[in-house]
């Protein structure tokens, strides 16, 4: 693409402008997402009764293997329209569900107020977080290695989890996982604002979507653990 001295386009269309829009188009994808997800999180129950009459005490297993497989399906298409509408929508549809049951959960534990708290939470983490993004205009891209370094310690320690059945350990765990995410959220929106490359929105607002559901998903945990008795 071709821009004259003013950093225009020969259609006049600045490369703000372009950015504009791509972020614009990044966060309409992850409303989106949001709102499929919604939708799979008022599912839960149905399909939670259909995979336990077929699978028994291994419903989970076809939950786990639909959610990676179309998480890797959504990630490998995401630039290839309208493929990666049908991925994106799967893999947040499952998502939705995985997190019912994550509320399910939580609410049977400790009422329905610690899903608000960590509801509350994992928005006002995003707001603040987005909102340091775009005031500094930093490149947060030195975050890399932490976040890097804070997701493989906690899937090793997930692994150690399954042997050592300590509550203290697990919540640990999600207090990892909370601070890696909101790192690579902070990393991914200050990516987004710094990139040049205009035509991967919907890669962008995968990996906002699976910071927030990390950051949600664990901090359910990290209340509901602070509670039980």
């Amino acid at each position: 693409m071709e821009y004259n001295y003013e950093g225009r386009t020969i259609f006049g269309v600045s490369r703000a402008e372009e950015r504009t829009a791509f972020v614009r188009s990044v966060y309409l994808w992850l409303v989106g997402g949001f709102a499929v997800a919604f939708v799979g999180t008022l599912a839960t129950v149905p399909v939670l009764t259909v995979l336990m009459s077929a699978f028994g005490r291994f419903a989970w297993l076809p939950l786990i293997i639909a959610f990676y497989g179309s998480f890797m399906w959504a990630r490998a298409v995401s630039r290839r329209k309208p493929m990666n509408r049908f991925a994106y929508a799967l893999f947040t549809f499952v998502s939705g569900i995985l997190a019912g049951i994550g509320i399910l959960s939580a609410t049977q534990a400790s009422g329905p107020g610690i899903v608000l708290a960590a509801f509350a939470m994992t928005a006002a983490d995003f707001l603040v977080l987005s909102l340091v993004a775009f005031v500094t205009k930093k490149d947060f891209s030195f975050l890399g290695n932490f976040v890097i370094v804070g997701l493989t310690v906690a899937v090793v320690a997930m692994i150690i989890g399954f042997f050592y059945h300590a509550e203290i350990f697990h919540l640990m765990i999600s207090a990892i996982v909370v601070i890696a995410c909101s790192a690579k959220l902070l990393w991914d929106t200050s990516r987004m604002l710094r990139e040049n490359d205009f035509s991967d929105a919907a890669g962008f607002a995968l990996s906002l979507f699976i910071s927030l559901l990390n950051i949600f998903l664990h901090l359910l945990r990290l209340l509901s653990g602070g509670r039980r008795n």
